[in-house]
């Protein structure tokens, strides 16, 4: 009886078994034909296909004279058998690769390499591409673990508009990993143009007149804000990160030279232009003057006493001229304050109007705040004011500080494309345009605001009066002494007194509005002197400079071809720009591919320059007319008459 239950219980454990075995069959058979079938026949078809994935086709960036600022270099190698697809690689040069194709294509494969034309002078602009890193993986599902993907600049904050799709071809392959045919292709399209504000001719020009200066130069377009040259100094070479070599030893260089500008103690990644903030010093007297005249607090004939020191209390407030020269202006007025950047005159009407005033009428003009650039890092600055100063040091806001303010020194700060912006508005008679590096054209998915100025509010007779005050800066007895002669040649060249002839005709007629600073900052050293940051900023009218040029070129054309008939002037390659602009310390500047561009697509009518040169080591006291005038003059200079014969 016994056994015959037993033998009862093994039976139903036994068939419970085997159908829990099929239970457990016909749940993975569910889960392999009906649930993750998709995944296990693309499993199937992987193991028995191979894709060839063709390189992504970056877009370019274009200057303004649509021209590439870059360009996608094919780097070829060979491959040991054209059926295999595990096959080791060779790096050849392009005429190898151009031999071997014309046999066997198959043995090609083909990577492309981002290349920068002006490696040195436009590297903070364009920035770079670099390979991707893990959160970028995370971050973009899209992205492949051998891609390049812009890391700074216009590459970084256009990536998703230059980055194209990859083509690809399908194999089917054996189990030795050989190709078979083809079962599918697919072809790759390329990513969109930047069309830039960029002149790469002029921002050569401006980095070899800074030579070993430590700051930054900007050129802008007077009527809206473009942006012609952008560049901060030192700055890294982009094509050390981005051109690859087929030596051991070359890269092994390549290696170093790329760690040591990523420790290099001058921060060569560091955008002076728009992440560094400086105080503006007398740059910032523009301000002050149109507070005191918008609030009526002084007009043109307003008078203050300069006997070189302005006594309050037991506090002294002494001006420029007198620390340096022990000089005294007497007597002086608006326009004259100006041109001779007069600090008890400054110092007064700040008293007049006031810190909270002072500082309204900085932020008319956005100084203080980021100007929306399309680069990364743009630093705000500050603009201080009472409350500032009891809420942030707990302080109370003596006459002192207004002083100071009223000069741009004390607390101010703000970034040079924040002062190249203010001058374009005080160009643009008050009419101030957000800086952009990019074309209005560009349509970032309709989210680019084409419209990017606005009315600042002030009135144009008292734009008038400073521009007559810069004008006079750049003139003989006004401080900026390497414009003098050129003024001064203008004036007479008119034939009419400075007076009679408003600013803009004057600067029409080829006169340079300008105004210099020198900011001290950080403690006193044993002199009771501090170090002093070095600022010019100018107002260019470019009619009769462009016109001069052309016409000048178009002679020395027809004079060349009138010596000789043997002389061809090859105007069909004029557009091409050699690769190795800037390999050598004597940067050579194709001025014929720039007049070219101009002719065809113009120039800007009036451009503001701006220059600012930081302390250093060697000399610790930069001073705007002595320092960044000469930057600004070359600059000039090189628009109107080209290189100087050595």
């Amino acid at each position: 009886m016994n056994t015959k239950f037993e033998y009862r219980n093994k039976s139903l454990i036994l068939i419970g078994l085997i159908m829990f075995v099929f239970s457990m069959l016909f749940l993975r058979l569910v889960d392999i034909q009906l649930i993750n079938g998709s995944i296990f026949e693309k499993l199937a078809f992987d193991n028995k296909t191979y894709r060839i994935v063709s390189p992504e086709e970056r877009g370019v960036f274009l200057d303004r004279y649509s021209q590439p600022l870059v360009f996608n270099k094919p780097i070829y190698y060979k491959v040991n058998s054209g059926d295999s697809l595990y096959s080791d690689e060779t790096r050849i040069s392009h005429d190898e690769a151009l031999q071997i194709m014309a046999q066997d294509s198959d043995l090609i494969r083909m990577k492309l390499e981002r290349m920068y034309l002006y490696p040195k002078s436009l590297s903070q602009v364009l920035g770079y591409v670099g390979s991707v890193s893990t959160q970028d993986l995370i971050n973009d599902s899209g992205l492949g673990i051998s891609d390049k993907i812009g890391k700074f600049g216009l590459e970084k904050e256009y990536q998703n508009y230059l980055r194209g799709n990859k083509g690809s071809k399908v194999y089917e392959i054996n189990a030795m990993g050989e190709k078979q045919h083809l079962i599918a292709e697919e072809a790759g399209t390329s990513g969109m143009n930047v069309p830039t504000t960029i002149d790469p001719q002029l921002s050569q020009v401006a980095l070899r007149a800074m030579g070993d200066n430590k700051g930054s130069v900007l050129i802008l377009d007077a009527s809206n804000s473009e942006v012609l040259t952008l560049i901060s100094t030192p700055s890294f070479d982009s094509s050390i990160l981005s051109e690859t070599f087929k030596s051991d030893e070359e890269e092994r260089k390549r290696a170093i030279a790329i760690q040591d500008s990523f420790s290099n103690p001058q921060n060569l990644f560091f955008n002076r232009a728009v992440s560094g903030l400086y105080p503006p010093g007398s740059i910032f007297k523009l301000i002050t003057a149109l507070a005191g005249l918008e609030g009526k607090k002084i007009d043109e004939s307003t008078s203050v006493l300069d006997e070189g020191i302005l006594k309050v209390g037991d506090y002294s407030y002494s001006n420029w001229y007198f620390t340096q020269f022990g000089g005294k202006e007497g007597e002086i007025s608006l326009i004259e304050a100006i041109s001779r950047s007069n600090d008890i005159y400054f110092y007064k009407v700040a008293e007049w109007v006031g810190p909270t005033k002072l500082k309204e009428m900085a932020s008319l003009f956005s100084l203080g705040e980021q100007t929306g650039i399309q680069l990364q890092a743009e630093a705000s600055g500050l603009i201080p004011d009472p409350e500032w100063k009891q809420r942030v040091l707990a302080e109370r806001w003596f006459l002192g500080n207004t002083y100071h303010m009223g000069i741009g020194q004390g607390d101010i700060l703000v970034s040079p494309i924040q002062i190249a912006q203010m001058i374009q508005s005080i160009a643009n008679n008050g009419n101030l345009c957000n800086a952009t590096l990019v074309k209005n054209s560009f349509q970032e998915g309709g989210l680019f605001v084409k419209n990017r100025c606005r009315e600042v509010g002030v009135m144009e007779e008292n734009i008038n009066l400073l521009l007559r005050g810069m004008i006079n800066a750049c003139s003989p007895n006004g401080t900026a002494f390497p414009f003098f002669n050129h003024n001064a040649q203008i004036l007479e060249e008119l034939n009419e007194s400075i007076d009679v002839l408003k600013p803009k005709e004057l600067i029409d007629a080829g006169m340079v509005a300008c105004k210099t600073g020198t900011s001290e900052f950080g403690e006193t050293d044993w002199r009771n002197y501090r170090k002093t940051h070095a600022w010019f900023a100018s107002i260019i009218g470019t009619k009769t400079l462009i016109k001069d040029a052309l016409e000048d070129r178009s002679k020395s054309v027809k004079l060349v071809q009138g010596e000789s008939e043997l002389v061809v002037v090859d105007t069909e390659n004029s557009g091409e720009i050699e690769q190795d602009n800037e390999k050598s310390d004597d940067i050579k500047v194709n001025r014929d591919l720039w007049l070219d561009g101009v002719e065809k697509y113009g120039f800007p009518e009036e451009i503001v320059i701006v220059v600012f040169i930081e302390s250093d080591e060697i000399n610790p006291y930069k001073e705007g007319s002595k320092d960044a005038a000469p930057v600004a003059k070359e600059i000039f200079d090189w628009i109107h008459n080209g290189d100087p014969v050595k």
